[in-house]
């Protein structure tokens, strides 16, 4: 029990959330394929989208298991990674290695599962295995390389909710996502390398480059990048209203940059960008905000 219990944890259910973003190309697609006064509209899209989420869960899932087989010898010099289960020596290689056969199989047959363009999703799938993959046995080692192909990662899942739902990918899509999953990156590396201590590299092969001053650099550029790119789409999408009445939601925006910067700097759960998000009140209301005060615009509109 103790084997499948570990098993579970290296799964990483609580990094699920960030397989949300199959769920954001909708926002994007707002008066193309669904309407916000008729929100009926959504109902045929919501099997596909929750057979995907699942899909990408089972997928990322598999990748956190393989990057942990991957990393068990560096882990166990990080404080608090050495209690993962593969580096702690709780659950065995060859179970690991087994979990990541079952879990990449069902998110493979999930994609598959699904009606319509399941070609692309299949391809957006295999795509996103095999840019982890070669993340896990090389590429993680090449600095700013490593940073850019986990951003892709959120991208692959924008890109195949867009997919899933019928939607030609919007431009905004990709700058958006690509922009905010830089700086969630980036800001994680920084923090790792701010918590790291006298041995960086210990932890992670890249970790030395991404504190001051070059880490520093990196996120301000990508946090810039991401509130840009956010306040142009708010101005400049067809769909959304002619009066600019997005542009409400910029400043929530701008305090959940803001926000996020600080905890990078001062919390010591800066690693983790799930756990800031979830368990920093201010965070979270700015979140919540958002969605609230979006939500509103597309209605009222």
């Amino acid at each position: 029990m103790s084997q499948i219990s570990g098993l579970l944890r290296t799964a990483r259910p609580r990094q699920w959330v960030k397989n949300l973003l199959v769920f954001l190309p909708l926002l994007f697609a707002v008066d193309l394929v669904w309407s916000p006064g008729d929100l009926a509209t959504l109902l045929p899209y919501a099997p596909r989208l929750a057979v995907l989420f699942a899909s990408f869960c089972a997928l990322s899932s598999a990748v956190y298991v393989m990057n942990d087989v991957a990393d068990r010898e560096a882990d166990r010099h990080h404080p608090t990674k050495r209690r993962r289960p593969v580096a702690s020596g709780v659950l065995p290689v060859w179970l690991a290695v087994a979990g990541i056969v079952v879990l990449a199989a069902g998110g493979m047959f999930g994609l598959l599962a699904i009606s319509g363009q399941f070609g692309w999703l299949l391809a957006i799938g295999a795509v996103y295995l095999l840019v982890n993959v070669g993340y896990s046995l090389a590429l993680k080692r090449v600095a700013l390389v490593d940073v850019m192909l986990v951003a892709g990662g959120y991208v692959l899942r924008a890109v195949a909710g867009a997919v899933a739902v019928g939607a030609a990918p919007s431009p905004w899509l990709y700058a958006v996502t690509a922009a905010g999953a830089l700086f969630i990156v980036v800001g994680r590396r920084y923090a790792e390398a701010r918590l790291a201590g006298a041995d960086p590299d210990a932890q992670r092969a890249t970790l030395q480059h991404y504190g001051p001053p070059l880490g520093g650099q990196l996120l301000i550029l990508s946090a810039t990048a991401a509130l840009v790119s956010y306040t142009l789409y708010a101005v400049e999408a067809d769909n959304l209203p002619d009066n600019n009445t997005m542009l409400l939601t910029v400043p929530l925006v701008i305090f959940g940059l803001f926000r996020y910067l600080y905890l990078l700097n001062h919390s010591r759960d800066a690693e983790s960008p799930e756990i800031l998000m979830l368990r920093d009140p201010p965070l979270l209301v700015a979140i919540v905000a958002w969605i609230v005060v979006a939500g509103a615009v597309l209605v009222i509109n």
